[in-house]
């Protein structure tokens, strides 16, 4: 052997020391106990022991396992709460208990405990936290692949390794050997269910370009996990889509190369940072999980999960890396939102406004419920089950009007109740917005309609709303109800839900509203109502996709598509019939200008403009129904209705 490989190796030894993972020659690691066979343990150099220092018996301070240096044999005693030293039995050895992690061993440098990064055992430095001389403490153990950081495509071939031992010194052995004990122990640390589904979802958003909503609907709500589980998996979910922008900011800084990094591993790394940015987790915890996560889908991405969520604990400190009141950059920061975006709603909504926009799009969304009256549901019956499962159900108003058959409950977790989810399942309850339960109510009226053009139907929601209160106002549903929607998908999803909820379509047509006459002909209606498929801001909370999918330009062009759905439906009024125009956004130029502008066309000069009542404000009459998203509160929506004269 040479001398260099000598004097590395004895370098090596050394380094391992204080974790007490190696003998003198640098061999496996060893039990706590005598070696087999009753043979003393090794020295390194001419000194006595295992441990740098020469202390003997192989632990530090001269405790059990070895003579003293007087030459006594060692008194095995304990010092009770005052001092005095009890008896205690010897140990029959010195292996590593299961239940807790040792606390007789000197702290190395005498820097205390390890007590950081969610309660990894104390008993040596991990070589992710840059033990010196471990193979994680460089580069992380990944290939290239396609230009990508991967996990090494043997990673499945080998047995055990070091990783899949418990942490700190006293692991399992290294590349899959048996332990000498003949103890196989399970990895201590995993990522919590709710993160793997929340990563797993977290996936499938970036490989299918899905909503958050629908992969979720598809995936955590379908698991058999707590309810806590998946209320907290969905907020994952749904937190990393609506700051992704700003998440990966913060990624790529802490990354020494960002293109490098697999798209598997940062899905996992943007929900760790969006628990220690904007959940405000104990860094201990999420750091810990975080990296349990990056393992989930490359075991040997570990160290660099280590070493990138550590700069991003340190980064928090310094978050929104400016001064939100002077810097717009810093401001969108803080709130995730694209910079432009923010600058947008400041000019919408005034500072303040705008301020009170952001946090509330940050928060859970409220949950409100509907009692479906088409299905002969009673608010009475339904609101005793929903007390029974601990809902709180409280009946709501908006815009100073009691909106009719409207609860709210107190949180997502009591419709998982049996009980609630069986009055679901038979159509009797629906969940909608509270605001757009309101805008149903004002868009069927106070005088039955005979017939009604609903444009933009998607999914039925609003379909079974306006059926629902027809029935519940007037004692029949509206008779001739047809719906209009471009994706024959949801077409199909609303005959599959009006047949659940029991509400009657005479007639769904898949085509391009703007072009109505192609569609229905010379047919008028009592109603025609538009529910725009607009840029959708004032549901942030529910459709967390939508704030770094849009563009500035993409305001533009839903205003322009709304001037062509107003002029084409304006000729299928009915003389003295409601043209209805909703969104659920707060742009003026989808909201007040496109009916304003639209009032200035020809078309337009037919119809006159139906004041809203609300009781609550001094005049009480207001142009158009509106609402602004504010925190605890529904959501943000516009409402015009338009009468045509006769």
């Amino acid at each position: 052997m040479s001398n260099d490989h000598q004097s590395h190796n004895q370098r090596r030894a050394y380094d391992r020391a204080s974790q007490g993972d190696r003998n003198a020659q640098g061999g496996p690691r060893q039990n706590r106990g005598p070696r087999p066979g009753g043979k003393p343990y090794g020295s390194r150099d001419g000194k006595p022991g295992g441990y740098k220092g020469g202390k003997p018996g192989g632990f530090r301070g001269g405790k059990p396992g070895g003579p003293r240096k007087d030459g006594k044999p060692f008194e095995k005693r304990r010092f009770d709460d005052e001092g005095a030293r009890e008896p205690r039995e010897p140990r029959a050895d010195f292996a590593p208990r299961d239940d807790a992690p040792r606390k007789d061993f000197a702290p190395r440098d005498n820097r205390g405990p390890r007590r950081d990064f969610g309660g990894r055992d104390s008993r040596g430095p991990h070589k992710d936290f840059g033990g010196r001389g471990g193979r994680d403490s460089g580069h992380p153990r990944e290939v290239f692949v396609d230009g990508k950081l991967m996990a090494a495509p043997d990673q499945d071939d080998r047995g055990p390794r070091r990783d899949d031992g418990p942490r700190g010194g006293f692991g399992g052995p290294r590349g899959g050997a048996p332990r000498r004990d003949g103890v196989n122990r399970q990895k201590a640390h995993k990522a919590t269910t709710a993160r793997q589904l929340a990563l797993a979802a977290v996936h499938q958003l970036r490989e299918r370009d899905a909503f958050a909503q629908d992969i979720i609907a598809k995936t955590i709500d379908t698991s058999r996990i707590s309810r806590e589980d998946r209320a907290f998996a969905t907020r994952l979910v749904l937190g990393v889509a609506s700051t992704r922008g700003t998440l990966n900011e913060i990624l790529n800084s802490c990354l020494d190369s960002p293109d490098d990094v697999a798209p598997a591993v940062r899905d996992a790394l943007l929900i760790s940072v969006y628990e220690i940015i904007f959940l405000q987790k104990s860094p201990h915890a999420a750091v810990d999980q975080g990296v349990e996560l990056v393992k989930a889908v490359a075991p040997r991405a570990g160290g660099l999960a280590n070493a990138v969520l550590r700069k991003v604990v340190r980064a928090r400190e310094h978050f929104p890396f400016g001064d939100p009141r002077t810097d717009i950059a810093a401001y969108a920061r803080l709130h995730g939102f694209p910079v432009w975006l923010a600058q947008r709603l400041i000019q919408e909504l005034g500072p303040e406004g705008a301020h009170a926009f952001m946090v509330a799009s940050n928060e859970p969304a409220p949950i409100y419920i509907a009692v479906n009256a088409a299905k002969a549901a009673t608010d009475e019956e339904v609101t005793r089950v929903l007390a029974a499962a601990h809902s709180e159900p409280e009946a709501m108003a908006v815009g100073g009007r009691a909106v009719p058959g409207c609860y709210k409950v107190a949180s997502g977790v009591p419709l998982q109740d049996g009980r609630v989810r069986r009055m679901f399942s038979q159509g009797l309850l629906l969940v909608s917005d509270a605001t757009s339960q309101a805008i149903a109510s004002l868009v069927v009226g106070e005088e039955a309609p005979e017939s009604f053009l609903e444009i933009g139907a998607g999914r039925a929601t609003k379909t079974i709303l306006d059926q629902s209160i027809a029935q519940r106002r007037f004692g029949h549903q509206i008779p001739e109800y047809i719906t209009v929607d471009l994706h024959a998908f949801k077409t199909k999803l609303l005959q599959e839900r009006v047949e659940q909820y029991g509400v009657q379509v005479t007639e769904p047509i898949i085509g391009d509203a703007t072009d109505l006459d192609a569609l229905v002909g010379e047919r008028t209606f009592d109603r025609v109502f538009i529910d725009s498929p607009c840029t959708g801001l004032g549901t942030l909370r529910r459709h967390a996709d939508i704030r770094w999918r849009l563009r500035p330009e993409t305001i533009e062009e839903s205003a322009a598509l709304d001037a062509r759905l107003l002029a084409s439906s304006a000729a299928h009024v009915a003389p003295g019939g409601i043209l209805a125009y909703a969104t659920c956004t707060i742009t003026h130029e989808e909201n007040a200008d496109a009916v304003e502008k639209f009032l200035a066309t020809e078309a337009g000069a037919a119809f006159e403009l139906i004041p809203y009542e609300n009781p609550e404000l001094p005049g009480g009459d207001l142009p158009f129904f509106s609402t602004v998203l504010e925190p605890g509160a529904p959501d943000a929506h516009f409402l015009a209705r338009l009468r045509k004269k006769e």
